[in-house]
């Protein structure tokens, strides 16, 4: 039986998120005097992967809260890197990194979040990598390929997986696929056939342990992002990524709900396409980022932040929402189905998880659920109220109905 926990804390302050994460081990099973013991080991090297979207909050939102409801905040990271270097014992390696939006500036991130200071704490080698090939200095320029500067990337460099057969856009026509750029020839060439092809950085994907840290936080393309969707930052190639079809339905296309949405959309200043639940192209994606990650054995464990979180129009333009929560697991599915219901959304209801749940590869009554250290009997009734997440007006049919 998969083990989830969730735990409540107030604040950010580092000693409360240890002892917070702390507890939620033991809830676990784990160890209170080397927690990640039971699956960090001497001589290994662990990737942390927080969600680092963005280093500033975009002009086109129409709020600005704290951007801690948009990205990771640093105590969870830190609290997370002191047991990780507890358990490798002075023998090991640490690596933080992310893959963020290409037009995120990473050196204002790392000034924001004041992580830097991480890689002189421990006793063991520690890095912090932007994993980003490409970086758009000018988001003026977004979309464009050729625009781009170029930058090393992951220093160890990639791993490429091809699904194939497994892929879930395979058998699709891939004439309409969009990934990052507006150039498409790459996005088509990468998921044509049985060539299904994903391109992974290959310090996270090689890492003998993969912790992801997450924002618990709404997402208007595919209603949540946590662990599955968050594998976004692991790839390398940003343009295989296929976020929609283009077009509107009568036309094949996934990218507006309709061809009065598609031609008002073409006007726009700010575009929100494969925004509706319509999209049946993202979910399909996420799906095979998490099949991808499968095909070669690790460890893994998440820590989703939920202290501060998002809802509303995430990823980027979310609003602080204070759950006062850490869920954690070792399962990155079993803790995305648990949160996911915790934020007051339906996981079958959410498709990549949905894909899951209805092929049996995830069964919810294999699920032991602990809040506060305590088992929960009857977690995901649909009678029992958590945190009530507002979600896009186009996502409301995903929220839990009593």
């Amino acid at each position: 039986m998969k083990k989830v926990s969730i735990e409540h804390v107030d604040n950010y302050r580092i000693d409360e998120v240890k002892d917070t994460l702390i507890r939620a081990m033991i809830s676990l099973g784990n160890e209170a005097d080397n927690p990640f013991g039971s699956f960090i080991h001497p001589g290994d090297t662990v990737f942390i992967k927080p969600n680092w979207v963005a280093s500033r909050w975009r002009k086109s939102c129409p709020h600005k809260d704290t951007l801690y409801c948009v990205i990771t905040h640093p105590a969870v990271i830190e609290a997370t890197a002191d047991l990780v270097a507890l358990a490798l014992k002075g023998d090991g390696k640490m690596i933080i990194g992310d893959n963020p939006s290409i037009d995120a500036d990473f050196e204002e991130l790392m000034e924001f979040t004041g992580i830097r200071r991480l890689t002189e704490k421990y006793d063991i080698p520690t890095e912090i990598v932007d994993l980003r090939p490409l970086v758009c200095d000018d988001l003026a320029n977004y979309g464009k390929k050729d625009l781009m500067k170029k930058q090393m990337g992951d220093p160890n460099g990639t791993v490429k997986v091809n699904l194939g057969k497994d892929s879930l856009l395979y058998g699709i026509d891939p004439s309409r696929f969009r990934g990052v750029f507006d150039e498409r020839e790459d996005t088509m060439a990468s998921h044509t056939g049985e060539t299904q092809l994903y391109t992974y950085a290959k310090s996270l994907y090689d890492a003998d342990v993969y912790i992801s840290i997450p924002k618990m936080k709404t997402h208007q393309k595919v209603g949540a992002t946590l662990n599955l969707k968050g594998l976004v930052g692991s790839i390398s190639d940003k343009n295989q990524l296929v976020h929609w079809q283009i077009g509107y339905p009568e036309s094949g296309g996934d990218e507006y709900p309709s061809r009065t949405a598609w031609e008002q959309g073409q006007q726009a200043k700010v575009k929100h396409r494969g925004a509706w639940p319509g999209n049946d192209t993202i979910w399909r994606m996420v799906v095979d980022l998490y099949n991808g990650m499968l095909k070669k054995e690790r460890r893994y464990f998440s820590i989703v932040d939920g202290i501060i979180a998002g809802e509303g129009q995430g990823p980027f333009c979310p609003t602080a929402k204070y759950a006062n929560t850490l869920i954690a697991g070792d399962d990155l599915l079993a803790v995305d189905c648990v949160t996911a219901r915790y934020m007051g959304l339906d996981p079958y209801k959410i498709k990549y998880l949905g894909h899951f749940l209805n092929s049996d590869l995830m069964d919810l009554n294999d699920l032991s659920v602990s809040e506060n250290g305590r088992v929960s009997e009857s977690f995901f009734d649909s009678n029992t109220p958590y945190k009530g997440f507002l979600v896009p007006e186009q996502w409301r049919e995903i929220l839990i109905k009593p």
